[in-house]
């Protein structure tokens, strides 16, 4: 195999291996918040570019003489490196994030109001909106949630009915169903 060659497919199977650290280090140190934070990108990004750097000293010592142009040793596969890096991560932290689903209920059934749009919204302990879905069905998902406290709201229920907020705590690898039940609220029917 060619120099060249052989230094695009090491940076390649680098990027996604230093990809899979990065959701290693949000699934152990990123909590709740801080999974969107910037900082965790731009520790991401720092821990993608001290490797590459190391890859290019590790390159320059294996393939000094080898090559036509020195310069080709930096930009060898760096598209790649840092494509795979990043759809590594992602992916890898994507498949481990909590997913809930969530059925909105009037008695036994899931039909509840079929015109009406409901809005379930994600709250955090700090009460700050996380997520906020909207269905016109009984039931909807609320995907890649980071791990943590919420406090889910359910809105949009025609006068004269009500629903309580429920309250969830979400790990990784998680995948609950929570259920919503809509009551007559007879105080104001009357």
């Amino acid at each position: 195999m060619k120099p060249l060659t052989l230094i695009y497919w090491v940076r390649a199977v680098l990027g996604l291996v230093i990809g899979i650290l990065c959701g290693l280090h949000v699934f152990y140190f990123a909590i709740g918040a801080q999974l969107g934070d910037i900082y965790t990108l731009l520790t991401g990004l720092s821990f993608a570019l001290l490797f590459y750097m190391a890859t290019y000293y590790i390159v320059k010592l294996r393939f000094f003489g080898r090559v036509e142009k020195v310069s080709k040793l930096v930009t060898q596969g760096i598209g790649i490196y840092f494509f795979a890096w990043i759809v590594s991560w992602t992916l890898f932290v994507t498949l481990l994030m909590p997913s809930l689903s969530v059925g909105i209920y009037y008695g036994t059934t899931s039909d509840l109001f079929e015109d009406e749009p409901f809005w379930v919204a994600a709250l955090n302990s700090d009460g700050r909106i996380i997520q906020n879905v909207t269905t016109k069905s009984g039931s909807l998902k609320m995907a890649l949630l980071p791990p943590g406290t919420y406090t889910l709201v359910l809105t949009g229920i025609p006068e004269g009915y009500t629903a309580a907020n429920k309250s969830l705590t979400l790990s990784w690898l998680e995948f609950p169903h929570l259920r919503f039940n809509v009551n007559v609220n007879v105080t104001q029917l009357s």
